[in-house]
């Protein structure tokens, strides 16, 4: 027991001294600027109860230069993917706030809040949309007092982006930084715009950041990323063309299987299940409905699992992201398909001949294919609904 005693002293006086040695930005108030790379992301408000207060960034490759900014003080950190940093933020002389910066892919990004009006709980909140001939979801919205614009909604977007076609045309927008930005084929740095207003159909955002990407000749003007429905659950009708917006969770009928999901580099992904000769292969997808396809999966993926050789092959294909770069693909039929309790046959399948520069190289199902289910998306809990809908048996053309 002496022994066991002496050791546990020995640790606290390790931890102590760890403690001591941990950097320190000092702060005369609490509220804390937060950058990443040279855009200032938004403002914080670290809370001592925490412990510690944890801000997870937007993924990045290689190295990433964090830094917090009070009144009076900063700190830079040079941070890597999968690592911790500890620090201290010292308020007003005498308050201890064990902060941390966290780049594990497992984390949820931090987002700015946006200022949300309504309350959609004791009143749910409708947003009629179409659906385009890319078979993508379009609402019309303004921002900054803006003429109508074409909105296309991207649940596999972390952010919201403008297109640059428009700035200083039908927008308004002051360019004021730059973040990294990770597309479907690679990362580059864009420019940002900070404290915007987004309006649509009698729902207001504010405070809201802009990314600038140049989309080309694109048939949208905005690009509206789920964060904007952070805390909220959504329920998506491709039969009514209605996305409604509730606070708490409507009871879903039993027809509705229910499907975990769990945010990696930002994007809500969801485990499917492809049927091969009798062989099942799991795969962690991006749930996407900005993508106009059916289903990809990464080349390491293939590879490893050797799909390639006993698929079909139908043709091949190129597409391009929102860096410009072209990927090339092999495009492959897939015979079944599962998705919680429903099953999908003869799909097509996307095998890049070669992966992007990514973070991310799990699968992504396109809206090609979840347009054929009525679908609530419970942003608090992490997890989905899916009905097939009157689609469901209709052409994947």
């Amino acid at each position: 027991m002496k022994n066991l005693l002496v050791l546990l002293f020995l640790c606290l006086c390790a931890a102590a001294m760890a403690q001591k040695k941990l950097p320190v930005l000092k702060s005369g108030g609490n509220t804390i600027k937060i950058r990443e790379g040279i855009s200032e992301i938004h403002e914080q408000h670290p809370v001592a109860i925490a412990k510690p207060d944890m801000y997870v960034p937007k993924p990045f490759l290689n190295t990433q230069k964090i830094t917090y900014i009070s009144d009076s003080d900063s700190i830079t950190f040079l941070v890597k993917p999968n690592k911790t940093y500890d620090f201290l933020i010292i308020q007003n002389t005498k308050d201890t706030i064990y902060t941390q910066i966290n780049t594990h892919r497992n984390q949820v990004v931090t987002y700015p809040n946006y200022s949300y009006s309504g309350n959609a709980d004791k009143n749910p909140q409708t947003i009629p949309f179409t659906i385009g001939e890319d078979s993508r979801i379009y609402l019309k919205g303004k921002i900054n007092n803006s003429d109508s614009l074409s909105f296309l909604f991207d649940t596999g977007a972390s952010a919201i982006a403008v297109s640059t076609a428009v700035l200083g045309k039908k927008v308004n927008a002051t360019l004021d930084g730059t973040v990294l930005n990770g597309g479907t084929d690679g990362m580059e740095n864009v420019k940002t715009s900070s404290n915007n207003t987004i309006t649509i159909n009698g729902l207001t955002w504010q405070n809201v950041p802009l990314l600038a990407i140049d989309f080309g000749e694109s048939p949208f003007d905005v690009v509206l990323g789920w964060v904007a429905f952070q805390n909220k659950i959504i329920k998506i009708n491709y039969e009514s063309k209605k996305m409604t917006i509730y606070d708490s969770l409507p009871r879903p009928d039993k027809e509705f299987s229910k499907i975990d999901f769990k945010i990696i580099d930002g994007i809500p992904y969801i485990k499917c299940t492809m049927i091969i000769n009798g062989k099942s292969y799991e795969e962690w997808f991006d749930f996407d409905s900005g993508s106009d396809g059916t289903l990809s999966i990464s080349h390491e993926y293939a590879l490893k699992n050797q799909l390639q050789s006993k698929l079909p092959k139908i043709g091949e294909a190129t597409s391009m992201g929102t860096t410009g770069n072209e990927i090339k693909q092999d495009i492959v039929l897939l015979p079944r398909l599962k998705i919680g309790d429903f099953e999908l046959y003869n799909l097509t399948l996307h095998i890049p001949k070669k992966d992007p520069e990514t973070p991310d190289k799990l699968g992504n199902i396109g809206n090609l294919i979840l347009k054929r289910f009525t679908t609530i998306i419970d942003f608090k809990n992490n997890c989905m609904y899916l009905r097939p809908n009157n689609l469901f048996y209709t052409s994947m053309d």
